[in-house]
Protein backbone atom coordinates (compact mmCIF):
# COMPACT_ATOMS: atom_id res chain seq x y z
CA UNK A 1 0.00 0.00 0.00
CA UNK A 2 0.98 3.64 0.15
CA UNK A 3 -0.09 5.46 3.29
CA UNK A 4 2.36 8.35 3.44
CA UNK A 5 4.58 10.24 1.02
CA UNK A 6 6.67 13.38 1.07
CA UNK A 7 7.75 16.26 -1.15
CA UNK A 8 11.19 17.82 -0.73
CA UNK A 9 11.27 20.32 -3.58
CA UNK A 10 10.44 23.96 -4.13
CA UNK A 11 7.71 25.12 -6.47
CA UNK A 12 10.04 26.11 -9.30
CA UNK A 13 11.73 22.72 -9.38
CA UNK A 14 8.43 20.84 -9.19
CA UNK A 15 6.88 22.82 -12.04
CA UNK A 16 9.98 22.49 -14.23
CA UNK A 17 10.47 18.79 -13.60
CA UNK A 18 6.90 17.92 -14.54
CA UNK A 19 6.84 20.52 -17.35
CA UNK A 20 3.97 22.58 -16.02
CA UNK A 21 3.85 25.92 -17.81
CA UNK A 22 2.15 28.14 -15.27
CA UNK A 23 2.36 28.63 -11.53
CA UNK A 24 -0.98 28.41 -9.75
CA UNK A 25 -1.60 30.44 -6.62
CA UNK A 26 -2.38 27.67 -4.17
CA UNK A 27 -1.00 26.83 -0.74
CA UNK A 28 0.18 23.32 0.05
CA UNK A 29 0.51 22.95 3.79
CA UNK A 30 2.31 19.64 4.26
CA UNK A 31 5.59 18.24 2.96
CA UNK A 32 4.75 14.89 4.56
CA UNK A 33 1.29 13.99 3.29
CA UNK A 34 -1.09 11.81 5.30
CA UNK A 35 -4.46 10.38 4.23
CA UNK A 36 -7.21 13.05 3.97
CA UNK A 37 -4.63 15.84 3.67
CA UNK A 38 -4.15 18.11 0.67
CA UNK A 39 -1.42 17.51 -1.90
CA UNK A 40 -0.45 19.04 -5.26
CA UNK A 41 -1.80 16.79 -8.01
CA UNK A 42 -0.96 16.88 -11.72
CA UNK A 43 -3.60 16.34 -14.40
CA UNK A 44 -3.39 16.57 -18.17
CA UNK A 45 -5.34 17.98 -21.06
CA UNK A 46 -4.70 17.50 -24.76
CA UNK A 47 -2.58 20.67 -24.70
CA UNK A 48 -0.85 20.92 -21.32
CA UNK A 49 -0.31 19.70 -17.79
CA UNK A 50 -1.91 21.44 -14.83
CA UNK A 51 -1.38 21.24 -11.09
CA UNK A 52 -3.76 21.94 -8.24
CA UNK A 53 -4.72 20.90 -4.71
CA UNK A 54 -6.70 17.73 -4.01
CA UNK A 55 -7.49 15.77 -0.86
CA UNK A 56 -6.13 12.25 -0.47
CA UNK A 57 -8.80 9.59 -0.48
CA UNK A 58 -11.95 8.67 -2.39
CA UNK A 59 -15.17 8.36 -0.40
CA UNK A 60 -17.91 5.79 -0.37
CA UNK A 61 -21.36 7.27 0.31
CA UNK A 62 -22.09 7.52 4.04
CA UNK A 63 -18.54 6.52 5.00
CA UNK A 64 -15.95 8.84 6.49
CA UNK A 65 -12.86 6.67 6.05
CA UNK A 66 -10.93 7.71 2.92
CA UNK A 67 -10.03 5.11 0.30
CA UNK A 68 -6.38 6.05 -0.24
CA UNK A 69 -5.28 3.23 -2.57
CA UNK A 70 -6.64 1.48 -5.65
CA UNK A 71 -5.19 -1.84 -6.79
CA UNK A 72 -3.78 -1.86 -10.33
CA UNK A 73 -5.12 -5.38 -10.83
CA UNK A 74 -8.77 -4.36 -10.33
CA UNK A 75 -8.96 -0.63 -11.06
CA UNK A 76 -10.39 -1.22 -14.54
CA UNK A 77 -13.40 -3.12 -13.23
CA UNK A 78 -14.05 -1.83 -9.70
CA UNK A 79 -17.05 0.50 -9.73
CA UNK A 80 -15.50 3.13 -7.46
CA UNK A 81 -12.49 3.63 -9.76
CA UNK A 82 -13.42 2.44 -13.25
CA UNK A 83 -14.70 5.74 -14.65
CA UNK A 84 -11.88 7.72 -13.05
CA UNK A 85 -9.29 5.39 -14.56
CA UNK A 86 -10.79 5.83 -18.01
CA UNK A 87 -11.19 9.62 -17.85
CA UNK A 88 -9.43 11.20 -14.85
CA UNK A 89 -5.90 9.90 -14.38
CA UNK A 90 -3.34 11.95 -12.51
CA UNK A 91 0.21 11.98 -11.21
CA UNK A 92 0.97 12.33 -7.53
CA UNK A 93 4.38 14.05 -7.37
CA UNK A 94 6.64 12.93 -4.56
CA UNK A 95 10.27 12.87 -3.58
CA UNK A 96 9.61 9.53 -1.95
CA UNK A 97 7.23 7.50 0.15
CA UNK A 98 7.37 5.76 3.52
CA UNK A 99 6.71 2.14 4.29
CA UNK A 100 6.86 -0.11 7.32
CA UNK A 101 8.23 -3.64 7.19
CA UNK A 102 5.43 -6.19 7.15
CA UNK A 103 7.79 -9.08 7.82
CA UNK A 104 9.36 -8.02 11.13
CA UNK A 105 7.79 -9.19 14.37
CA UNK A 106 9.40 -6.44 16.44
CA UNK A 107 7.43 -3.39 17.56
CA UNK A 108 7.50 -0.69 16.47
CA UNK A 109 7.97 -2.02 12.96
CA UNK A 110 11.06 -0.75 11.09
CA UNK A 111 10.28 2.22 8.85
CA UNK A 112 11.88 2.99 5.49
CA UNK A 113 12.07 5.93 3.11
CA UNK A 114 11.94 4.94 -0.55
CA UNK A 115 13.20 7.22 -3.33
CA UNK A 116 14.55 6.77 -6.87
CA UNK A 117 18.28 6.54 -7.43
CA UNK A 118 18.27 8.12 -10.89
CA UNK A 119 15.39 10.62 -10.66
CA UNK A 120 14.93 13.46 -8.13
CA UNK A 121 11.15 13.03 -8.13
CA UNK A 122 8.66 10.25 -8.75
CA UNK A 123 5.27 10.37 -10.39
CA UNK A 124 2.97 7.99 -8.56
CA UNK A 125 -0.01 6.88 -10.62
CA UNK A 126 -3.36 8.11 -9.38
CA UNK A 127 -6.94 8.81 -10.32
CA UNK A 128 -9.18 11.66 -9.17
CA UNK A 129 -12.84 12.57 -8.84
CA UNK A 130 -15.15 15.42 -7.93
CA UNK A 131 -16.91 15.02 -4.58
CA UNK A 132 -19.93 16.83 -3.18
CA UNK A 133 -20.62 16.29 0.53
CA UNK A 134 -23.96 16.38 2.35
CA UNK A 135 -23.70 20.13 2.86
CA UNK A 136 -23.17 20.74 -0.84
CA UNK A 137 -19.46 21.53 -0.53
CA UNK A 138 -17.44 20.52 -3.60
CA UNK A 139 -13.90 19.15 -3.42
CA UNK A 140 -11.50 17.17 -5.58
CA UNK A 141 -10.20 13.84 -4.31
CA UNK A 142 -7.38 11.55 -5.46
CA UNK A 143 -6.22 8.06 -4.68
CA UNK A 144 -2.85 6.37 -5.28
CA UNK A 145 -2.71 3.25 -7.43
CA UNK A 146 -0.67 0.37 -6.02
CA UNK A 147 0.81 -2.75 -7.56
CA UNK A 148 2.63 -5.85 -6.40
CA UNK A 149 5.99 -4.89 -4.93
CA UNK A 150 8.96 -5.08 -7.29
CA UNK A 151 12.63 -5.77 -6.74
CA UNK A 152 13.93 -4.82 -3.28
CA UNK A 153 10.51 -3.64 -2.09
CA UNK A 154 9.43 -7.29 -1.86
CA UNK A 155 11.64 -7.58 1.23
CA UNK A 156 9.59 -4.92 3.03
CA UNK A 157 6.00 -5.03 1.85
CA UNK A 158 3.91 -6.95 -0.70
CA UNK A 159 2.54 -3.73 -2.26
CA UNK A 160 4.01 -0.44 -3.50
CA UNK A 161 2.82 2.62 -5.43
CA UNK A 162 2.58 2.22 -9.18
CA UNK A 163 5.32 4.49 -10.51
CA UNK A 164 4.96 6.03 -13.96
CA UNK A 165 8.22 6.42 -15.88
CA UNK A 166 8.83 9.99 -17.09
CA UNK A 167 8.71 8.74 -20.69
CA UNK A 168 5.11 7.68 -20.05
CA UNK A 169 3.83 10.80 -18.27
CA UNK A 170 1.97 12.09 -21.35
CA UNK A 171 0.42 8.72 -22.17
CA UNK A 172 -0.83 8.41 -18.60
CA UNK A 173 -2.13 11.95 -18.24
CA UNK A 174 -3.69 12.76 -21.61
CA UNK A 175 -7.44 12.07 -21.63
CA UNK A 176 -7.29 11.22 -25.35
CA UNK A 177 -4.75 8.40 -24.90
CA UNK A 178 -5.85 4.99 -26.14
CA UNK A 179 -7.10 3.18 -23.05
CA UNK A 180 -5.55 -0.10 -24.24
CA UNK A 181 -2.09 1.52 -24.20
CA UNK A 182 -2.77 3.15 -20.82
CA UNK A 183 -3.76 -0.24 -19.39
CA UNK A 184 -0.30 -1.58 -20.25
CA UNK A 185 1.18 0.90 -17.77
CA UNK A 186 -0.67 -0.83 -14.95
CA UNK A 187 1.93 -3.62 -15.09
CA UNK A 188 4.60 -1.14 -13.99
CA UNK A 189 8.17 -0.68 -15.16
CA UNK A 190 11.12 -1.59 -12.99
CA UNK A 191 12.71 1.56 -11.61
CA UNK A 192 15.82 1.84 -9.48
CA UNK A 193 14.73 2.23 -5.89
CA UNK A 194 16.77 3.51 -2.97
CA UNK A 195 15.51 2.11 0.33
CA UNK A 196 16.83 3.64 3.54
CA UNK A 197 15.86 2.80 7.12
CA UNK A 198 14.81 5.79 9.21
CA UNK A 199 14.04 6.25 12.89
CA UNK A 200 11.15 8.65 12.31
CA UNK A 201 9.82 10.73 9.46
CA UNK A 202 10.52 14.48 9.51
CA UNK A 203 7.82 16.83 10.75
CA UNK A 204 8.08 19.62 8.22
CA UNK A 205 5.82 22.26 6.79
CA UNK A 206 5.88 23.19 3.14
CA UNK A 207 4.14 25.99 1.27
CA UNK A 208 4.72 25.37 -2.41
CA UNK A 209 2.57 27.95 -4.12
CA UNK A 210 1.62 30.66 -1.63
Amino acid sequence: MCGRFYIDADATFLLNYFRIKYEPKIAIEHSVVYPSQTAPIIIGTAEERRIGPMDWGFRYPNQNKPIINARSETIEIKALFKQAFENRRCLVPATGFYEWSQYDLVKPKPQFAITLTDEPMMGMAGVYQKHVDDSGKTSWLFTVITQEAKDEMRNIHPRMPLLIHPDDFDLWLRPDSEIEKVSQLLHGRSMNLKIEPIEREPKLQLNLFD
